[in-house]
């Protein structure tokens, strides 16, 4: 049953920062609208960053060419969608702006939302998280007329359920233990886990997945060398540890925050698990109460009794304190993880009050 286009909504914005989910729908709104017509002839693109640049050419990438369009029966075709991407980007300019691109290209975008032409329909993007990233008139008049959809993931979001769905349309029958297990090592966007997905599917589809299986074939994901590196800081290894962090550096020299943030999240969970053990929990209730696969919690089980309590609750203050030092000191950021690796491994943090 084909859709009726006209019972579809005019404008759509569709943002967040799962980027995957955000290019999926807003592929799927086009094509709905569209009805397999021809995209050379029905499908045209802006960027609002590219149309918004003061200086160098933005080819058939500026806010002349989207009026054109917009003021223009479309050729060839009965209908057209415009996509605009950056959405975010599009906001009433101030009083002292001298940026004529940025006053045209809001009023267009007003002009268009109040009363879209008829042949017309618009999709727009972005990765504006928050309802406050984007000019409050015309946020509000879409919430009105048109239609909002936000995919919006934060850091201790685990896509579990959209693994294995996404898992199974690609062959790979997924248990809730080695979808965890997945998240656990690439994170929780959309795109990497798609990404590896899709790896493993040229390998090993309609194969039984293992959890050992997943941890050979995604050994090359960014993630997968920092898993190892916290596994080996649990263990108070330190020359694997520095090794890893090194590595891990020079390759990605300003990504110190997201490793420390790998590191607080890795001793909250042995601070958890050791309160759980400190309040006589059988080890069988505190797999089940840890999201993590099987295996995985057995080996975090292990590491957290390399600590004693008090040790963990300093190095996690310990942390806290240093917080704000790895943010806003990025220069001194690799000697202070590499400090903190040695005091515990060494066993400083030890029966002292941090």
């Amino acid at each position: 049953m084909m859709t009726n286009v006209n019972d579809l909504q005019k404008i759509c914005l569709i943002h967040g920062n799962q980027q995957l989910l955000v290019e999926e729908t807003a592929n799927s709104l086009v094509e709905e609208r569209l009805e397999g017509r021809q995209y050379e002839w029905s499908l045209e693109r802006f960027n609002a960053h590219e149309m918004l640049k003061t200086s160098g050419e933005s080819a058939k990438n500026n806010v002349d060419d989207l009026l054109i369009s917009c003021e223009t029966l479309p050729m060839l075709t009965d209908r057209k969608v415009i996509r605009i991407d950056n959405f975010e980007l599009i906001k009433k300019s101030g009083k002292k702006s001298d940026n004529k691109n940025e006053r045209l290209l809001f009023e267009t975008i007003e002009n268009i939302i109040n009363n879209p032409p008829e042949c017309l329909w618009f999709v727009f993007t972005s990765p504006g998280m928050r309802e406050q990233d984007f000019s409050k008139p015309l946020y509000q008049s879409i919430k009105k007329t048109g239609l909002i959809k936000k995919f919006i993931a934060y850091d201790n979001a685990t896509p579990l359920n959209w693994v294995i769905q996404r898992g199974e349309k690609k062959g790979l029958p997924l248990s809730a233990d080695v979808a965890r297990l997945l998240i656990d090592i690439v994170g929780n966007d959309l795109m990497d886990l798609d990404h590896e997905l899709e790896k493993l599917s040229l390998y090993l589809s309609g194969a039984t997945i293992t959890e050992d299986k997943i941890k050979e074939h995604i050994r090359g994901h960014k993630h997968f060398s920092v898993f190892r590196m916290t596994e080996a800081l649990s263990r108070k290894e330190l020359l694997p540890a520095l090794e890893i962090l090194d590595q891990q550096l020079q390759a990605t020299p300003r990504e110190h925050v997201r490793l420390f943030a790998l590191i607080i999240m890795q001793f909250r969970r042995l601070l958890i698990i050791h309160s759980m053990l400190d309040q006589f929990y059988k080890e069988a209730e505190i797999i089940s109460k840890i999201s993590l696969p099987v295996f995985l919690s057995k080996q975090v089980l292990a590491q957290a009794r390399n600590f004693t309590s008090v040790e963990l609750q300093n190095i996690y203050t310990e942390l806290a304190k240093l917080d704000l030092r790895i943010k806003f000191q990025s220069s001194l950021a690799p000697l202070i993880l590499q400090d903190l690796f040695q005091r515990i491994c060494s066993g400083q943090f030890q029966g002292k009050t941090v």
